[in-house]
């Protein structure tokens, strides 16, 4: 039983490096783009589409020459919504809100309950191994 649980508690360790490993490789430079450079669009006319997250924080767009979505990092919604009315109406281009993902909602408030399950695991493990030695 002892062992399996430290089978268990390893498998957990290496997919948790794996999920960052990855996230960290499919997290690249051709899928973002700068504010100034979003802005630069808005003013050339280059933007088909612009989703805006539910925080505010981040946009995706999606230029006419270039159907790649990008991600933008947004420092105030309000100054840009500013910035970009005027051309809401004289460019061809919409601005949606993009809802926040069920999944990533569930994720960010488990993932502490989750740390603090495998530290009790981990803490459950070694207190084990350290009391049943004792010579």
């Amino acid at each position: 039983m002892n062992s399996s649980l430290k089978t268990l508690a390893m498998w957990l360790i290496i997919g948790v490096i794996f999920i960052i490993l990855v996230s960290s490789i499919m997290d690249n430079s051709q899928t973002k783009m700068t504010y100034s450079e979003l802005m630069t669009a808005v003013n050339n006319g280059t933007l088909e589409k612009i989703q805006i997250e539910s925080d505010g924080t981040k946009a995706y767009v999606t230029l006419k020459n270039d159907k790649t979505e990008k991600t933008v990092n947004i420092p105030s919604l309000d100054s840009f919504m500013n910035q970009i009315n005027d051309k809401l109406t004289a460019q061809n281009f919409t601005v949606e809100m993009k809802p926040e993902p069920i999944l990533m909602m569930l994720l960010s408030v488990l993932w502490p309950f989750g740390l603090l399950i495998i530290f009790f695991v981990f803490w459950f493990l070694f207190m084990n191994n350290t009391q049943g030695r004792r010579e």
